[in-house]
């Protein structure tokens, strides 16, 4: 008897102790934002509160273990499951409402399916708001990606202000592709019920609180999507292929950006790593932290160290480089079908574990979506691989003539891996590339149509060159410091058979600093070429050296739709770092879709260097050296994606600080700079 009243004691304490659980975990969690010195930070039930994120619901318990504290989603999709496994664990859900996106067909010029939709976002809101892992409720995702009805940023704040209607304790965000003036304004006119503004940007997170600042957000801000150098950014093989970074190259940028933006800037309330997972988007391996096996890359060592200040005591491999037939990737690898090829890894281990490598060949995935949808992952081809070791292995190529990548997987037996993939090429033996790659063949002329060698004394010859003047668009459009004058000696000089283009600390035109824009605008203007310039850059920070073209009759509208090309950009304070680019209404870096490559040079400063771009209907190539690192192809597809049927100009100017320029701050005594410039050509394009 006394047994049973025991027993029935210890079941009614536990069924108390059960509902007081339950009715804590459906009682919401304060959230706000609040000002805090210079910049703004969150407060969670009256305590401050920085996001260390993830996006992504996969390995929670691994977020939380090194140094995590919260997640975001895309939808509500199995929400509830979500929302309580992160509440066991300690964590935070920014949580993904879906909302319409014009690629995929929604309207937001009918008026039916923007309420239908709103009526939906509510059913969701009440179902989840008062979960305690609840943090923030993000509107859509990249609503600004390929749209041009502005009617959704009214959408967008009609669900916000419904969202506070029935939840005043969250906040309320939407999630914009990269920062770009247009939008915000839209959004600071439309959207006034947001409680703050969320960016998702890759390669050029580093100049995001510069971006921010430049186009006139002063409140808080988060980052929702950042992570390696994106498929759009990066190098792209003459075949029309983007190439990835190794996961060690990968560890590198990530560190580096993070402590250059998200770390820094005082308005920045945390961020959400990209992938905390794994997803096939253009690779099996670009975006997600872990493959499909689970294994971690040396990515997620990175945050573990910048969640906590502290490495994990078993590391990653380290991958230093690899070889394809004594290649690497940006050498533009061809293969004949059939033949054997060595592949070699140069990898280590810093805890001297014991490394085995997973070899697999697949077909380039033709399989290519926009915005994170669904992709399909290509089948391995079996039988094409011989191992030697975890290091080297025989590849033979596949008899089938195309597109291919070769992937390594090297593993230490503790669950952490390096991950590399070399695009290669199968043609045929009696196939040239170009006759493969291309439906066209060009060529150009051997001798220039037009040229400045710069073999002369005094001012640029004003027969060729006019200047821009002054300081326009707030900076050019980008913060810029300087004033640009107009045939001043000082500025823009030729002597001793070189150009120089010459940034000074002095006050003119109420700024800071003088400087030069030499364009060619009437007096040289150019439809398809050869156009090469050798120049040597300025380093420290503030210079911001280009060589580039823009269109001469902006033939479909005012920047970026009209298009840009550029032969070379340089940014003081990355020394060793040239980048070639275009810029379109679809692709420019506003939006974080620019199509960009880059190319480390030791030495910059100290020596002149080949900058070039080949031009011609179906491609723009660029180079550094002779060497291709940029490959641009005409989707035939029309203007936004391909405005380069017009003829362009030549500018060639430094301009000082700026959103990119002065990202990493100014050094008065990197001034006075300059930029030399032996020589530029233009060598006509014959088609054959």
């Amino acid at each position: 008897m006394i047994f049973s009243r025991f027993v029935t004691f210890i079941l009614l304490a536990f069924l108390v102790q059960l509902s007081k659980v339950d009715a804590q975990k459906n009682k919401p969690v304060s959230v706000k934002i609040v000002k805090k010195g210079e910049g703004y930070t969150i407060e969670r039930n009256g305590k401050p509160y920085f996001i260390k994120g993830a996006g992504g619901s996969s390995y929670m318990d691994r977020l939380k273990a090194y140094g995590g504290n919260s997640i975001r989603t895309w939808s509500t999709d199995g929400a509830m499951k979500i929302l309580d496994e992160a509440y066991r664990l300690g964590l935070t859900v920014t949580l993904g409402i879906h909302m319409g996106v014009e690629r995929h067909g929604f309207d937001y010029n009918d008026a039916d399916a923007v309420a239908r939709q709103l009526n939906r976002v509510r059913q969701e809101v009440l179902h989840y708001k008062d979960h305690p892992a609840l943090l923030a409720w993000g509107i859509g995702n990249e609503l600004n990606l390929h749209y041009s009805n502005p009617k959704v940023w009214e959408a967008v704040n009609e669900v916000a202000e419904t969202i506070h209607e029935l939840d005043p304790h969250h906040l309320v965000t939407t999630m914009l592709a990269g920062i770009n003036q247009k939008e915000i304004d839209l959004i600071k006119t439309k959207c006034p019920a947001l409680d703050l503004l969320s960016v998702q940007v890759y390669g050029g997170l580093a100049s995001v609180p510069a971006q921010i600042k430049a186009v006139g957000w002063d409140k808080a801000y988060m980052v929702t999507e950042w992570g390696p150098t994106g498929h759009w950014e990066g190098p792209q093989t003459p075949w029309n292929t983007a190439v990835e970074e190794t996961s060690s190259e990968k560890a590198a940028v990530y560190k580096a950006r993070y402590e250059a933006s998200i770390m820094k800037d005082k308005n920045c309330l945390g961020s959400y790593v990209f992938l905390w997972g794994q997803k096939q988007e253009r690779t099996p391996t670009w975006y997600g932290l872990f493959t499909e096996a689970g294994e971690e890359n040396e990515v997620v060592d990175v945050m573990q160290y910048l969640w906590t200040g502290k490495w994990p005591k078993n590391r990653a491999p380290h991958l230093d480089s690899a070889l394809l037939d004594n290649k690497k990737v940006l050498d533009f690898i061809y293969l004949k079908p059939g033949n054997k090829y060595e592949a070699a890894l140069f990898v280590n281990d810093p805890d001297h574990d014991k490394l085995a490598t997973r070899w697999e060949v697949l077909p380039e995935s033709t399989d290519l979506k926009e915005g994170g949808d669904h992709e399909s992952r290509p089948s391995a081809i079996p039988g094409l691989i011989h191992e030697i070791s975890y290091k080297k292995a025989y590849i033979t190529a596949p008899k089938k003539q195309g597109a291919y990548r070769l992937f390594a997987y090297i593993t230490d037996g503790h669950n952490n891996v390096a991950t590399v993939n070399i695009p290669f090429f199968v043609q045929n033996d009696s196939a040239s590339t170009s006759t493969q790659l291309n439906k066209n063949l060009y060529r150009f002329a051997d001798i220039p149509s037009w040229k400045d060698e710069f073999d002369y004394n005094g001012l640029p010859d004003s027969n060729k060159w006019s200047y821009d003047v002054g300081s326009e668009n707030n900076g050019w459009g980008n913060n810029e410091l300087q004033y640009y004058t107009a045939a001043r000696l000082k500025n823009a000089a030729v002597s001793d058979g070189v150009l120089r283009v010459t940034a000074l600390p002095e006050q003119i035109g109420g700024l800071n600093y003088s400087s030069a824009r030499l364009v060619s605008r009437k007096k040289a203007d150019f439809l398809y070429g050869r156009f090469e310039a050798r120049a040597r850059v300025p380093i420290g920070k503030g210079p911001w050296s280009a060589i580039w073209m823009l269109p001469t009759e902006w033939k479909y509208g005012g920047w970026p739709s009209s298009g840009e090309i550029d032969i070379m950009e340089h940014v003081g304070y990355d020394p060793e770092t040239v980048h070639i680019s275009v810029h379109t209404k679809s692709y420019h870096h506003s939006i974080n879709t620019q199509k960009t490559a880059i190319r480390k040079i030791e030495k910059t400063a100290d020596g002149f260097h080949l900058y070039r771009v080949d031009w011609t209907p179906d491609y723009i190539k660029g180079y550094v050296d002779d060497i291709e690192i940029f490959h641009f192809t005409n989707e035939k597809t029309g203007f936004r994606e391909w405005p380069f049927d017009q003829k362009f100009h030549w500018l060639i100017n430094l301009a000082v600080g700026g959103n990119w320029g002065a990202n990493q701050g100014m050094d008065e005594d990197a001034f006075p700079a300059a930029m030399e410039v032996d020589y530029v050509r233009v060598y006509d394009l014959i088609p054959n």
